[in-house]
């Protein structure tokens, strides 16, 4: 093996490693994840095998397709053309350069970029990374209950005190999909000790989500479990599978429900909340906060639909339309669009809402059409949560989407065959 060869191999271990730390970390620290990117984009320019392949992005169409998910952060740069405020839109971007590096950094790799066993190990790597992020949250509650006498510590915002609550349920039910994949779908998962532990792990996770109390989070397990139960029913004919599964799941899950009060009490308040004529008088109110928000960005649309306010004017408008409808609450916390597809909207216009909606829904179509079930349960995920949060405009969203849709449409379109499942 020559020097050369020695060389891109260590290349290619480093990659992998950092891949795998990035999973682990995502659920765990907000402060080391920047600096693994960091180190990940330093080993691809130390590297040098983009001179070879970038410019094999416009004759590839794996590449092409790769490097596209990356056309919105260059939409947000056009974005700067009719800027006035360069100083949000610089932290715009860098909070928003995952949306770049990651598609970049693939695209321009070395194919085959990852094969099904290390994407399954990645994947697994995430839900530990999950289970220790759970337990340091758990551990943290006992101790402000138990020690300093707090209540409430084992919910929401004071449970997942260094997380945003709805992104770390949409981690823990990312995890739960991947389990339900190699359990239910592939069934790859043998054994009595082995089974055992995964129906643990699913447990703990639905748990988890119930104590994070997150009204998005819930629903989108409810949908996960849904989407499961329609595949293995009408796709692969396990009724029997479904028989126990759905009971099982729903029975545990409900149950948690009633254990743990909190998150049903925050469904019923949203309900009420939706009901109610006021929100204005209880604009502290999540729920409320979302219907005040989605009007007053409504608004900004009807006046910039075309080509939207700019990359670093969003959130300016949105303070002053906040400020015209004496929505006091919302301002005083200087909160987003809490839409991804409406902040979007605001900024770049119409053009940028369709290219969110197409990264969403065509690898979507393709996922479907072969068979890549795990990759289109992100994208259905992702697309629900989005309704109900600004995802690129936090670390938590931005990070967690364009690495795995980056991670996953690779795996997917690079082998261009569907996961092997047993009937």
């Amino acid at each position: 093996m020559t020097s050369r060869d020695q060389r891109k191999m260590a290349h290619r271990k480093i990659f992998l490693a950092l891949l795998f730390a990035i999973a682990f970390t995502i659920p765990l620290s907000k402060v080391v994840l920047p600096w693994l990117i960091v180190l990940l984009a330093l080993n691809w320019l130390i590297e040098g095998e983009y001179l070879k392949t970038f410019p094999l992005i416009f004759k590839e169409r794996t590449r092409f397709f790769i490097f596209s998910f990356s056309f919105l952060y260059i939409l947000y740069l056009i974005g700067l053309i009719h800027t006035t405020n360069f100083q949000y839109a610089g932290e715009d971007l860098g909070m928003k350069l995952s949306i770049l590096l990651f598609p970049l950094i693939f695209a321009t790799s070395r194919f085959p970029i990852l094969g099904k066993k290390e994407t399954g190990v990645i994947l697994r790597v995430f839900a530990a990374g999950c289970i220790a992020g759970s337990l340091i949250f758990l551990g943290r509650a006992c101790y402000h209950t138990f020690f300093l006498h707090q209540s409430g510590a084992f919910y929401y915002t004071s449970l997942a005190w260094n997380f945003h609550p709805s992104y770390y349920a949409l981690y823990l039910t990312f995890a739960v999909s991947n389990i339900l994949w190699f359990f239910l779908v592939a069934q790859s998962v043998k054994g009595f000790l082995k089974t055992a532990m995964h129906v643990l792990i699913l447990l703990f996770f639905t748990l988890m989500i119930v104590l994070l109390s997150s009204k998005s989070g819930l629903l989108i397990w409810l949908a996960v479990v849904g989407f499961y139960v329609a595949i293995l029913a009408f796709r692969y004919k396990r009724w029997l599978t479904v028989a126990v599964f759905l009971p099982s799941a729903l029975i545990a899950f409900f149950l948690f429900m009633v254990i743990f009060p909190s998150a049903s009490g925050r469904v019923s308040q949203a309900k009420q909340d939706l009901a109610s004529a006021d929100t204005a008088q209880n604009a502290s109110r999540s729920t409320n906060e979302r219907v005040l928000i989605w009007k007053s960005s409504q608004e900004i649309i009807k006046q910039n639909g075309i080509f939207g306010v700019g990359t670093g004017d969003v959130r300016d408008e949105l303070m002053a339309e906040y400020q015209r409808r004496e929505v006091m609450g919302v301002l005083k916390h200087y909160l987003n669009a809490h839409n991804q597809y409406v902040q979007t909207f605001i900024a770049l216009g119409i053009i940028g809402l369709l290219l969110l909606v197409t990264m969403i829904v065509m690898p979507a179509i393709y996922s479907i059409k072969k068979e890549h079930y795990l990759y289109f349960a992100f994208l259905f995920m992702t697309g629900i949560s989005m309704f109900f949060e600004s995802m690129f405009e936090r670390q938590e969203g931005v990070v967690f989407y364009a690495f795995f849709n980056t991670l996953l449409f690779a795996s997917a379109f690079a082998l261009n065959e569907p996961e092997p499942v047993k009937d």
